[in-house]
């Protein structure tokens, strides 16, 4: 995700015809983001043996607090997304969402992988949560929540961010703005039809990591949304071809040349409002250490302590 948001703080503000809110808070973020991404990872092992519930309920809370500068990146970009639209006439509330870019396949990209990105957001959540991830672990929810997060907020934004990059480095012209967009609001349409029909499934309790198609014990309520899996990821491959076809064709068939380069964002409050702390990154790859070694030592050891080494080979062929 850290590629993307580099992106989404530094590029897009710019590419929207507006300025970076906070330098700041982006700072502040990306260093909370640093502290608090790793020492977490229990949170996929919940249900596991071997690993003390209190040592779980720890990385349950880290898994929380790793939420907050997820917020702060989504005031500090949507912030600065409005900059640019009310500097294109942008009125009201909410309104001023409908002026940002929309005919720039990059920008449209990786806007609408935030939108979804949101969302995920709100389901890991529930995957965070000892009590309530228990309703879906190992379900369908899980792959429906990842395709909204790294199958959406990251290959959805690397998707724009080539539809400026290629053309950069190849000195081309993106061969079709049209087929772009049509790509991008494709993979977002797919995408819907699949991680929603996804996250219902799991709900009602359908496994992951199963050919269910081939299972003994489907149960008659899924029959109806299964389809809807093959639709979305129908959708989704196709807009995965026209990408690539366009970036293909962008190399090999345009002829009109790169017209811009890169354009870094400027910021309403620049990087002399920080604090000095933040241009410092030792305590905070320190702090970030001292985090990882106590939360995942003591399990470690433990585990190292417990595990037999001895035991014999096996041969599976």
């Amino acid at each position: 995700l850290l590629p993307a948001y580099i992106s989404w703080y530094t590029l897009v503000p710019r590419q929207a015809g507006g300025r970076l809110f906070s330098d700041p808070l982006a700072r502040a973020s990306f260093l909370l983001f640093l502290v608090l991404s790793t020492p977490l990872g229990f949170h996929h092992q919940y249900t596991d043996p071997g690993i003390h519930e209190g040592w779980k309920l720890v990385h349950a809370f880290l898994t929380f607090a790793v939420f907050f500068p997820s917020l702060l990146t989504f005031f500090n970009v949507v912030a600065s997304l409005e900059s640019g639209a009310r500097a294109r006439g942008g009125r009201g509330w909410v309104t001023w969402f409908a002026k940002l870019p929309w005919g720039d396949p990059s920008v449209a990209a990786q806007v609408l992988a935030m939108l979804l990105f949101a969302f995920g957001g709100i389901g890991g959540l529930i995957n965070a949560s000892v009590s309530l991830n228990l309703l879906v672990h190992n379900t369908a929810w899980i792959p429906g929540h990842l395709h909204l997060t790294v199958g959406t907020a990251v290959t959805l934004s690397f998707m724009g961010i080539t539809y400026w990059l290629v053309p950069m480095l190849g000195g081309r012209a993106l061969w079709s703005r049209r087929l772009a967009l049509v790509q991008v609001w494709l993979w977002v349409g797919g995408m819907v039809i699949f991680s929603n029909a996804l996250h219902r499934l799991g709900l009602m309790g359908m496994p992951r990591r199963t050919m269910i198609g081939a299972a003994a014990y489907i149960q008659p309520e899924w029959k109806p949304v299964l389809p809807l899996v093959a639709v979305g990821g129908t959708i989704l491959t196709l807009s995965a071809l026209l990408y690539f076809a366009n970036l293909a064709l962008t190399l090999v068939a345009s002829r009109a040349p790169s017209p811009h380069g890169l354009m870094f964002a400027e910021a309403m409050s620049g990087p002399d409002h920080a604090p000095a702390i933040f241009d410092r990154l030792r305590p905070w790859l320190v702090l970030a250490v001292v985090l990882i070694v106590l939360a995942y030592g003591p399990s470690l050891a433990y585990l190292l302590a417990t595990t037999p080494f001895d035991s014999p080979g096996m041969r599976v062929w």
